[in-house]
């Protein structure tokens, strides 16, 4: 079976929220205004393109739907993977505390 990695449905959030925003009447910038987010922001989630996790809370929140109803996860679980090795170099962070400490 292929690997999917994990995907978020902009598209179907952003049919949603116009929808909203449609019936809703009183104008992006208003509804914008009371999410939260940017007028800007909801014409780039109508328009199906990608917002930052907060902006998308904010409008699930305002939609009364929840933020999951969007996401589908990968086809393979965290065990599944392959775990990377922890990378334990020095930054010259740790080597100052070390000597002024």
């Amino acid at each position: 079976m292929a690997e999917r990695l994990a995907e978020y449905d902009y598209r179907a959030l952003g049919r949603l929220a116009r929808q909203k925003l449609e019936a809703d009447g009183r104008g992006w910038r208003v509804n914008a205004a009371e999410i939260g987010v940017t007028s800007p922001d909801l014409s780039r989630l109508a328009n199906g393109q990608a917002l930052s996790a907060a902006k998308v809370i904010a409008v699930c929140d305002w939609l009364q739907v929840s933020f999951r109803a969007f996401y589908t996860p990968a086809t393979r679980t965290i065990e599944q993977r392959e775990t990377p090795e922890m990378f334990h170099g020095k930054s010259t962070e740790t080597e100052r505390a070390a000597h002024h400490g």
